[in-house]
């Protein structure tokens, strides 16, 4: 993710989030360089090289540990899994942290689909968050379901991820090239950055 995806990726948030971040909460995200890693997942362009962004990720490290901070896709691009490949990059950068040995997130209790894809990856329910999320249905405050995945370092979390590699028909050589995702500091026609 770079400064130059911010104004698409707020206009994500917008339509996906009642509270969406600001625009001075992503700059001082991505000035946290060491602290934070995050990819977004875009259309390729004519040309081959990453076009418009239809999604983004990513997590804060604190104390060896990952605390997925958002994970997101364009409303026209649910249900293509590029949520899916999103987590499968996230996962995958979090393994080549040294010495980082899980991740964890916050979920709505109402938000079953991405519980089920949070799963997939390993993650358990511990405990929930009462009246965590505003703007739930109605309005009303939710309940925020927290999940944890422990062992990310070890190899049978490598192996569950390659299992999800192939059901996503991602060959070897990773899930950004298959979605268009990016590594942060350069621009490729990878299309997940």
């Amino acid at each position: 993710m770079r400064r130059k995806h911010l104004r698409e990726i707020r206009r994500i948030d917008k339509l996906v989030y009642p509270r969406p971040w600001s625009m001075a909460l992503y700059l001082d995200e991505l000035q946290r360089g060491g602290e934070r890693v995050y990819r977004v997942a875009c259309t390729p362009g004519s040309d081959g090289r990453p076009s418009g962004v239809i999604g983004y990720g990513g997590f804060m490290i604190v104390a060896g540990e990952g605390h997925i901070t958002s994970v997101a896709v364009h409303p026209h691009c649910q249900g293509q899994r590029v949520g899916a490949r999103m987590m499968l990059e996230l996962h995958r950068e979090a393994r080549r942290i040294d010495g980082l040995q899980a991740l964890t997130l916050e979920v709505r209790s109402s938000n079953a689909a991405a519980q089920r894809l949070y799963r997939w990856f390993g993650y358990a329910p511990v405990g929930t968050r009462e009246n965590y999320y505003r703007g739930g249905p109605g309005g009303k405050r939710e309940d925020a379901l927290v999940m944890w995945c422990h062992d990310i370092d070890s190899p049978s979390h490598g192996e569950r991820l390659d299992d999800i590699a192939t059901a996503l028909g991602i060959t070897e050589g990773g899930s950004g090239a298959a979605l268009g995702i990016t590594e942060g500091g350069s621009d490729t026609a990878m299309g997940v950055q």
